[in-house]
């Protein structure tokens, strides 16, 4: 029996006069920042099975320098409830992928929630 926990959100991405919106609407979405989450989460359980020994065997694998996929594994111990606004779109609006790559993200989840209060 396979005991790993895989959740699956039918998001449909749709352009309009440029833009990517999710399923049509349009909202705050950062489409980058949900799919840099969902590829962290899966490269976190690709090292926690074994399937993957290292960071730069993900890199190597990915066609990505090993510092890229390092900072963008940290997005995988962002706490649910922050992962849960990013997809309902309700982030702040000048939170970045950019700056959650350059950034620490710190493990206590009530810590992230103060450095998101932040961009409020």
């Amino acid at each position: 029996m396979d005991n790993s926990l895989e959740t699956f959100v039918p998001l449909q991405f749709k352009r309009k006069k440029g833009k990517l919106l999710v399923d049509g609407r349009e909202s705050a979405h950062d489409v980058r920042i949900i799919k840099a989450v969902a590829r962290a989460v899966y490269w976190h359980d690709l090292l926690d099975s074994g399937r993957f020994q290292s960071v730069v065997e993900i890199a190597r694998a990915e066609g990505l320098m090993p510092t890229t996929v390092g900072r963008l594994l940290r997005l995988a111990r962002l706490a649910p409830d922050v992962v849960e606004q990013l997809m309902r779109g309700c982030q702040p609006r000048r939170l970045t992928l950019r700056w959650l790559m350059r950034n620490d993200i710190p493990a206590l989840w009530l810590d992230q929630h103060q450095i998101l209060e932040q961009f409020k």
